[in-house]
Formats: C-alpha cells, sequence, structure tokens
C-alpha cells in the first residue's frame, strides 16, 4: 500500500470511529434532563453542514420579470406583492411614476420600473405585479412584467455587472449572478429610485414627440 493510500485509510479509519464515539455520547445523555443540549451538541460535533454549505453566503431575494430579463431586489426590501387594479395617474408628476394606488387606505406611488430603466412601454395584463418597496422611510410601488420567485442567492457567485450595460446612470447595478441556468441583475431598491434630470428630460421629450403608455 502506497503512503498516500494508508494516510488516506487512516484518515477514514478515525472519521469513522469519531462518528460512533460521538453517536455513543448523545446516546449516553439522551435519557437525561439535559437531552435536548446534549443533543444539539451531538450535531455540532458531527457537523451536519456540509462543507460546500458553511463557505455559501446565502441572502433570499426576489426575482421578477421585465422585457425577458430577470431582475431582483432583496427581500428585505419588498413589503408586499399586489395585483394590479387601478393606477390613478396624477399630473406634474414624475415621468417614470405610472401614477398612485390606494393601498388599504395608504396612497402609495407607482413607478413604473420599464420606464425607469429606459425599456420599451408594456400593456399592463394579467401577468403584470405591483412589487411594494420600502426605501428611505418612504413605501413604493414597482410595476414589473411579472414575479417569479423568492430564491436564496450564494453572494460568493455574485459578479461585477458587466462593463458594457455600465453607465453614469446605472449605478443601481449592484452584480449578476446565475440561478438556475438564468442570469439574475441584482438591484438596489435605493439606487434605482434615483432618477437623473438627464434621463427625466430624455423621457419627457419622448412623451412630447407621441410617445404613449399603455
Amino acid at each position: 500500500m502506497t503512503e498516500k493510500k494508508k494516510t488516506r485509510a487512516t484518515s477514514t479509519k478515525k472519521s469513522a470511529t469519531r462518528k460512533k464515539k460521538t453517536s455513543a455520547k448523545a446516546n449516553d445523555t439522551a435519557d437525561g434532563p439535559d437531552r435536548i443540549h446534549a443533543f444539539a451538541d451531538s450535531l455540532t460535533t458531527q457537523g451536519v453542514l456540509d462543507e460546500e454549505t458553511i463557505q455559501q453566503e446565502l441572502e433570499t431575494w426576489v426575482t421578477f420579470n421585465l422585457a425577458g430579463e430577470t431582475f431582483s431586489l432583496p427581500v428585505t426590501a419588498v413589503q408586499e406583492i399586489l395585483r394590479v387594479e387601478t393606477i390613478t395617474p396624477v399630473p406634474h408628476a414624475p415621468y417614470t411614476v405610472r401614477g398612485i394606488i390606494n393601498m388599504r387606505g395608504r396612497v402609495v406611488p407607482v413607478v413604473d420600473f420599464r420606464t425607469r430603466l429606459s425599456l420599451p412601454d408594456k400593456e399592463i395584463d394579467n401577468s403584470s405585479r405591483i412589487l411594494i418597496t420600502s426605501t428611505r422611510d418612504h413605501l413604493v410601488g414597482l410595476l414589473v412584467d411579472s414575479v417569479e420567485q423568492v430564491v436564496n442567492l450564494d453572494m460568493k457567485t455574485v459578479e461585477p455587472p458587466p462593463r458594457d450595460i455600465m453607465t453614469d446612470q446605472s449605478e443601481y447595478f449592484t452584480g449578476v449572478c446565475r440561478h438556475n441556468d438564468k442570469l439574475v441583475f441584482l438591484l438596489d431598491v435605493d439606487q434605482v429610485l434615483l432618477v437623473p434630470d438627464s434621463l427625466e428630460a430624455l423621457n419627457r421629450q419622448k412623451a412630447k414627440a407621441g410617445s404613449k403608455r399603455s
């Protein structure tokens, strides 16, 4: 037997012996008044979480769709997800604001997320949703094409946004990662609701040129 095989066999034998001792310890104390702590201690000793799980840095995000792309916001920033009913237009509101809704007696502005990200307009349909987000002590609704799911993303796999999509107006992109073979764009809700003067002016020029919202 080679030296490497001897080492591997010895390591495996020690690991098996350790597990047997741990199991025996847990069984010995299982009937005592301290059984819960003993059980918890045995789990810690056995190392229930494998190395891969320990190394992950999981965070929970809400994913949604806009123009065929998947975007996401931290679940801590999303208060509710609503079906779209009546959105009332407000004169002289910022162009990115689609209107307001009445949410259980509370007036909430709704931002058309397609307009905010300079994407083509789209008619509201049965899949459309409003994400009620909390930002700077305000509730703001975000109109999106559809909501996909709540997922756990490993933040260690997040990469910086591609340079070809980054401009001085896209600081709201915090990163990009893959989940279930999909590319997911991570957004900062506070940053994405900051609308540069240049973008607001451009949107109003489009409106004057005859661009209509559905």
